[in-house]
């Protein structure tokens, strides 16, 4: 009979599915968090195994472990040598959190509880093994303490830095684990030194000092794509206008705000370290006041206001010309159109583009903000794909699908 708690596995993706993780619990206060990140690693898909510290298991019980991960828990060492049977097995080992004492015990090649000796084991058998350190500020920044953290990153240990706040070097967020953990895992992982840059959000043009013509884009499919990509390996960067989203700390931002500030932005990242890739679902406002005014425009002596606007030149064509061996990914939003009409739609914008994505807006599963999209993809070597009713975290992955396959990495 399956264990009620795996009725989670892969209720989030399926990323991690076929993958065994070992994650190791110690005795940092941080530990009353590790049944979450285990809860978190099988909703991506994961089969999670436990060991923990005799010091963990004072401040976690191994029965709710058990009961977080749906598997027996390794708390201590026995004739059984789970250590060797999982180290051997599993595919990453996850140490989370990491205390001082277990991170100078693996600096060092101490085995002496279950986990140090899983972790010995595991970097003996050249297996991926992550540590997420947790503990005072003193002690992360003391010498000896920085000392064994490079010692395990020249073993090939993955190091997640901590968070410094009130005088403690804090658990990374969950999110941020499990998301480099993906990272680590990822079945179409990136070539190594493959550059995503994404343009997301919209942006505004000024009637007067506050008020702004703009539109209705959230961001949210751009910031799914740079997720997306960072979980594939790539280096990411994200260049955000105005938008309803909060990207993570670890996505770097450069926000824009008007057509201009955005090709300044592109302009710097094509020319500084061109993006293999690029994607453009940046919702630039198509029309501009000719004339801005420099004051408020007052509705106590002004209840007409005319507007003369003027289309804003277009902007995605400059990718090309600055960096011509970048995959470019375009997007397009549309109002009430049949399918042909929206294929032919975006094939005009192949003109300086390789792949397009094309959607509907006015349709429910559609509308700016939503989780989901419809649509069409159009590409150079003449493919149509059907969009129907999918999550935006799907469609990213297609698009990075598809702009992978068209990567030179000469």
């Amino acid at each position: 009979m399956t264990h009620p708690s795996k009725e989670i596995v892969g209720s989030v993706s399926d990323v991690l599915g076929g993958r065994k993780i070992a994650l190791c619990v110690t005795g940092s206060v941080a530990a009353f968090l590790s049944p979450a990140i285990a809860r978190e690693l099988m909703r991506q898909g994961a089969e999670v195994y436990v060991f923990m510290t005799p010091s963990a298991a004072t401040l976690v019980s191994p029965t709710l472990m058990q009961w977080a991960s749906g598997n027996p828990v390794v708390a201590e060492l026995t004739a059984e040598l789970e250590h060797v049977k999982y180290a051997g097995e599993c595919d990453l080992v996850l140490v989370a959190p990491a205390t001082a004492n277990t991170i100078a015990k693996m600096a060092a090649g101490v085995a002496d509880n279950p986990v140090t000796t899983l972790a010995l084991t595991a970097m003996g058998y050249r297996k991926k093994v992550v540590v997420v350190p947790a503990m005072h500020e003193p002690m992360w920044i003391a010498e000896q303490t920085q000392r064994n953290i490079e010692t395990l990153k020249k073993l090939g240990v993955t190091v997640i830095e901590p968070a410094i706040a009130e005088q403690k070097a804090k658990l990374a967020d969950i999110p941020y684990i499990v998301d480099n953990v993906v990272r680590l895992l990822h079945p179409k992982r990136l070539p190594e030194g493959v550059r995503v840059l994404v343009a997301a959000g919209a942006t505004v043009e000024y009637i007067d000092p506050i008020r702004v013509v703009t539109n209705q884009s959230s961001g949210r499919m751009g910031l799914e794509i740079a997720m997306e990509a960072f979980r594939r390996g790539a280096e990411v960067g994200l260049i955000l206008g105005h938008a309803s989203v909060n990207p993570p700390s670890y996505i770097p931002v450069v926000r824009v705000d008007d057509s201009e500030s955005l090709k300044q932005a592109l302009k710097a990242q094509l020319t500084e370290k061109p993006p293999n890739i690029y994607f453009s679902t940046i919702a630039v406002a198509d029309y501009r006041p000719i004339r801005r005014r420099e004051a408020k425009a007052d509705t106590s002596t002004e209840n007409r206001l005319h507007i003369d606007l003027e289309s804003v030149g277009k902007i995605l064509p400059t990718v090309k010309e600055l960096s011509p061996s970048t995959v470019v990914v375009a997007s397009k939003a549309e109002y009430r159109v049949d399918e042909k009409q929206l294929v032919e739609k975006a094939k005009r914008l192949l003109d300086y583009s390789d792949i397009v994505y094309a959607s509907d807006v006015a349709r429910p599963e559609a509308r700016f903000g939503s989780a989901t999209t419809s649509g069409v993809v159009v590409d150079r070597k003449g493919n149509t794909i059907t969009v129907s009713n999918k999550r935006k975290s799907e469609v990213a992955a297609l698009l990075l699908d598809l702009a992978a396959s068209m990567l030179s990495m000469g």
